[in-house]
């Protein structure tokens, strides 16, 4: 590995302003309030509660989440999960790394507390981050008329009108948003998705999103199938695995359709397989399977072809089979390295990957998934390093195998590369520009 070479470009890289295409940041309070909300991020609750050896329930209180996660911070050194958590404290906090582990642990809870409390915090971190933009989650009934800040993009997430249907109560929020009887009719439900999606394009949303099970298949759903299980949702009936699976798969098409009438991508985050640990913390019980697969979507992506497919996966099985439709379909944009994929060893790969074979314009290079902003940037430092070394790689491949071999890359080439993937293709294909 040429170093020299790497640290080069990581320094560019660095230099570039960040759209984080997926984010949980909230609207009203886009930073942390409370060390707390840092540390009590799922990852670090995940591993403290795996290090320990044994199951303890979360607690609520954001004091009592910094003790729950801080005696097992030493366990997870050289964890990627821990350096975004330095990353924070440096660029944010002023603490350097090594205090956490030789400074008292009050030190650094002050030390924190007055970073965070300072009343240009949000901006420091909005101006050393380089944030352009980040997209938010947003649910269906959420009102985002009052939303200024241009740098905060709506994204909705569809999951309670498909797969969460009976359990998110979704007929009565509809009726509740939109003063409609969504549950009367097939045609009253989907008036009523329409004013959402109605919504959201006034509030210049980047896309559709739903999160899908392993191997989902997207099948087709008769009219007089729909209108049944419609009528049990706006009774309140909790369905069976059976018709829950069915009533997404026609609720799935339905919002395909209306991502269509608005010119909206619709972004499938595929494979989570969910509540599988029942001694979890919350958001720490879900997994993926390998033998997941996107092969039941293909009746979804030829029906919709002048629909943008942003895809997420998880298993690395899935992300060659992900590469793949995005080389042969046109409406497939493979996205970024999602949750468990989201680590130094598998971003290399499957970035390599994508840049050996897809169009440079069919993939989204990254996104933080943070639930707040501080989060970004050093997710956003160990992709770009990792980022920084595929490209070194590839440039040094281009001078030893010649012309005749591979095509040659030099250092801006290697960075206009960069920029469209991390850049704009965010804009291209999500319309966050």
């Amino acid at each position: 590995m040429n170093m020299a070479l790497v640290r080069k470009l990581l320094r560019e890289l660095k230099k570039m302003p960040i759209i984080d295409p997926h984010t949980h940041v909230r609207a009203q309070q886009p930073v942390a309030l409370h060390l707390g909300e840092l540390l009590g991020y799922h990852y670090y609750t995940e591993l403290s509660n795996s290090s320990r050896g044994r199951p303890v329930p979360l607690p609520h209180d954001l004091d009592e989440r910094i003790e729950y996660v801080w005696p097992h911070l030493p366990d997870l050194r050289g964890t990627v999960q821990l350096d975004w958590m330095m990353g924070i404290s440096e660029a944010f906090f002023g603490i350097p790394r090594k205090d956490w582990f030789a400074k008292p642990k009050q030190d650094v809870i002050r030390r924190a507390k007055k970073a965070i409390q300072s009343k240009s915090y949000e901006q420091d971190v909005w101006e050393r981050s380089k944030i352009k933009y980040v997209v938010m989650t947003n649910q269906f009934d959420e009102d985002l008329s009052g939303l200024k800040d241009k740098r905060l993009v709506p994204g909705l997430r569809t999951d309670d009108l498909a797969f969460n249907a009976d359990t998110a109560k979704s007929i009565a929020r509809l009726d509740k948003a939109f003063h409609v009887k969504s549950g009367e009719s097939l045609a009253a439900w989907r008036g009523a998705v329409a004013q959402v999606f109605d919504n959201f394009r006034r509030w210049s949303m980047a896309y559709a999103a739903i999160g899908l099970p392993p191997s989902f298949n997207a099948i087709e759903v008769a009219e007089a199938t729909a209108a049944a299980l419609l009528k049990r949702i706006a009774n309140g009936e909790t369905l069976d695995a059976e018709a829950r699976l069915t009533w997404a798969a026609f609720a799935l098409e339905e919002l395909a359709r209306q991502c269509r009438r608005v010119n909206t991508p619709y972004c499938l985050m595929m494979g989570a397989d969910r509540g599988v640990y029942e001694h979890g913390v919350p958001a720490g019980q879900d997994q993926f399977r390998c033998d997941a697969h996107l092969r039941g979507y293909d009746r979804l992506f030829n029906a919709f072809p002048d629909v943008r497919f942003p895809v997420l996966v998880l298993s690395d099985t899935a992300g060659l089979e992900l590469a793949a439709a995005g080389w042969i379909r046109h409406n497939v944009y493979p996205m970024s390295h999602w949750w468990y994929s989201n680590n130094p060893v598998d971003i290399r790969r499957e970035l390599r990957r994508r840049l050996d074979v897809l169009p440079r314009t069919k993939f989204i290079g990254f996104h933080s998934d943070g639930y707040s902003l501080e989060f970004t940037l050093p997710k956003f430092n160990t992709y770009r390093l990792q980022l920084a070394i595929i490209l070194a790689e590839r440039i040094e491949e281009g001078k030893a195998g010649g012309a005749d071999t591979i095509e040659p890359l030099d250092v801006n080439g290697a960075l206009e590369l960069a920029e469209r993937i991390l850049v704009r293709n965010c804009g291209e294909i999500l319309g966050c520009k």
